[in-house]
């Protein structure tokens, strides 16, 4: 984020309840906070990053796979669907191509 961040990217890290964690079957509320400590321990560096919580997001992208990457433009256009990780290298490519001077994603 501290990268991209200044030029205007911001991360939505969406997710859902699945009715289990790593050690079981899990109620709602024991499955959020096993979330959230999958969050500091693995997913620090992201910071601040909103993750909502509900199946609302998957549908409305069709997420299959966790994690699926939505590049979205400042119009909520989606211009990268990617199901499956990506590399650190492969990724940013693609938001240097929406964030740069003149792109899509790039403001006035």
């Amino acid at each position: 984020m501290g990268t991209y961040g200044p030029k205007g990217l911001v991360l939505v890290g969406p997710t859902q309840l699945y009715g289990y964690t790593a050690a079981g079957d899990a109620t709602p509320e024991m499955e959020t906070r096993y979330i959230e400590r999958v969050r500091r321990q693995f997913y620090a560096a992201l910071g601040s990053m909103t993750v909502p919580l509900g199946t609302d997001n998957f549908e409305r992208f069709g997420c299959s796979t966790t994690p699926t990457l939505v590049l979205l433009d400042r119009a909520g256009i989606v211009r990268l669907y990617h199901p499956g990780a990506m590399t650190y290298d492969a990724l940013a490519a693609q938001v240097r191509r929406f964030l740069g001077p003149g792109s899509l994603g790039a403001r006035a």
